[in-house]
């Protein structure tokens, strides 16, 4: 898989080329036009390259791994990454993303011939400074409020890749968001959302595609009359219908659609046993229930898990909350510049499977990649790798390290969730079997 990761940074790289001799993403058409010690591939190769201790130490270092004989101050670095806008690194993952889809082909891992998409949200705690509370807005509660951005994405489970991540003020609804994306979505692609997602909008615009787009949604008990009806029958599995309620009649209106009390849209309400012992309601518009069984639907809908655990990466690993800027431009350069260095990570990690499985077929357990270490060992390498000619030679060592990290997989193991008090005071805290690596 190595020669379609080296295709995947061929194409970044022409992307970065092209954008920096067209100047498409700067403040202003003179930027970066003097060749400086912070021209523009260089600036962007700084920022990507995980900025979470002092600026000072960060620059000193980034220019002993180009091993120029050159430095600039930390003022020189915000002042030049001040005139890049940070579209360019949402783009960039754009790029990465329709390169990864393109360069893998046969090898995207699949369900039933479905890409598995789950879409949730989250937060951000920002920054609170003036220009920050103004732009993203402010969490309250009784004695405080707090700086908090809203964060939306869609993740490829299967394929462990962020399709598409947002941070957003914090005044946007999760759903709101995602009937904003509904038409974007593709065909051959399966949604999974929790049960904050539900709504006859949501649905119908769903089925209201061109080629309607499939979901699995987790829904409340009392839901609507039809499911409650549902959850007190014996049917593990059921088509149903639901009808409009006037807030859906006009939110629909909004999205350009006429719907009226007789607009029914057909649905298929299924019952999921958890090991738990309690039962969840999901709601999807698989219909046919000799290609798609009851008994899958526990799997599929489990899968949505990805994302929790993605969002724990981006928090805990990558250290996403430790913005190396307090401006609201530095902060979006932060969020899309760690969304990009998360899926190059889990694309290069992708060469080391095939051997992981080799090497390991004699075990117990199957093996993965420590993530944590993988991404630790990126730093200052994903600088040699968009900044030197030679590629291959950076993928193959990253490789190496990351073969020398790896750990079984216990699919078994369950955690019950606890709400660990903590102090407040103190920035540095001890965490169980966990260490910084970035």
């Amino acid at each position: 898989m190595i020669d379609a990761n080296i295709k995947i940074i061929k194409d970044l790289k022409s992307f970065l080329k092209l954008s920096k001799e067209k100047r498409l993403f700067t403040k202003d058409e003179k930027a970066f036009t003097k060749d400086r010690k912070l021209p523009y591939d260089r600036t962007v190769a700084v920022i990507i390259n995980m900025l979470k201790r002092s600026l000072s130490i960060e620059i000193d270092e980034f220019f002993d791994v180009l091993n120029s004989g050159i430095c600039c101050s930390k003022s020189a670095f915000v002042q030049q990454r001040l005139k890049l806008l940070h579209d360019f690194f949402k783009m960039w993952n754009v790029v990465q993303v329709e390169s990864f889809y393109l360069n893998y082909k046969d090898k995207i891992k699949r369900w039933k011939g479905y890409r598995v998409m789950a879409v949730d949200g989250s937060t951000s705690y920002l920054i609170n400074t003036p220009e920050v509370v103004d732009y993203f807005g402010v969490q309250t509660n009784q004695s405080t409020a707090i700086a908090m951005g809203r964060i939306m994405g869609i993740y490829d489970v299967l394929n462990e890749i962020t399709v598409v991540s947002h941070l957003l003020p914090i005044k946007f609804s999760e759903q709101e968001v995602v009937n904003s994306w509904i038409p974007h979505y593709e065909s051959d692609m399966l949604f999974l959302y929790d049960r904050g997602f539900p709504s006859y909008t949501t649905i119908y615009l769903h089925m209201a595609q061109e080629k309607a787009i499939n979901f699995v949604m987790r829904c409340r008990k009392n839901f609507n009359p039809v499911v409650i009806e549902f959850v007190a029958g014996k049917a593990k599995s059921k088509i149903v219908e639901f009808a409009p309620s006037e807030e859906a009649i006009k939110e629909l209106r909004k999205h350009g659609y006429i719907v009226t009390k007789q607009t029914k849209i057909e649905v298929r309400l299924v019952k999921v046993l958890l090991d738990t012992g309690e039962t969840e309601i999901l709601i999807t518009n698989l219909l046919n229930e000799k290609l798609y069984q009851t008994a899958l639907f526990k799997k599929i809908y489990f899968m949505r898990w990805g994302i929790e655990t993605n969002y724990d990466t981006q928090k805990n690993i990558m250290q996403l909350e430790a913005f190396s800027g307090h401006k609201v431009e530095t902060i979006l350069q932060d969020y899309y510049a760690t969304m990009f260095i998360a899926n190059l990570q889990s694309i290069i990690s992708k060469q080391c499977e095939l051997i992981i499985t080799l090497r390991t077929e004699h075990c117990k357990h199957k093996y993965k990649i420590n993530r944590n270490v993988a991404i630790g060992t990126m730093k200052h390498r994903i600088v040699k790798l968009f900044l030197n000619r030679r590629p291959r030679e950076v993928l193959k060592e990253l490789e190496k390290i990351f073969l020398r990290h790896i750990e079984p997989i216990r699919s078994d193991r369950k955690y019950l969730r606890s709400n660990k008090l903590r102090r407040l005071n103190g920035k540095y805290q001890t965490f169980t079997n966990y260490k910084r690596a970035i």
